[in-house]
């Protein structure tokens, strides 16, 4: 295989974003469980940078809030980054609901 066709395959990892759905049941300000649906634009990360990422250091402090930041987009085109504080702050629920999106995007195909 080529460079090239490498490229045309997939093997280098481009800048578009990937759209997910979320469904994210929480408790309204009167405790009634509701159902917000909505979607949320995931950047795909090259090798890299997912390297870089989790490399010690100070890599073990909020790792998944960090990749959340790095990872999730929101607005319609997925204009709106994430900011690494909101991240650190989610509700506990979203939070997983989507790094379990970022993760669907981010890893390597199934066997």
């Amino acid at each position: 295989m080529n460079l090239a066709q490498l490229k045309k395959k997939g093997g280098v990892i481009s800048g578009a974003l990937v759209v997910k759905d979320i469904e994210w049941k929480h408790l309204d300000e009167k405790g009634k469980v509701v159902t917000d649906k909505f979607k949320v634009h995931v950047r795909r990360h090259a090798f890299g940078v997912m390297e870089q990422m989790f490399n010690g250091g100070d890599a073990d402090k909020f790792r998944n809030a960090r990749y959340l930041a790095a990872s999730i987009c929101l607005g319609a085109e997925g204009e709106e980054e994430l900011p690494f504080d909101d991240a650190v702050n989610l509700d506990p629920n979203l939070g997983v609901l989507m790094l379990q999106a970022v993760n669907e995007v981010n890893s390597s195909a199934k066997n």
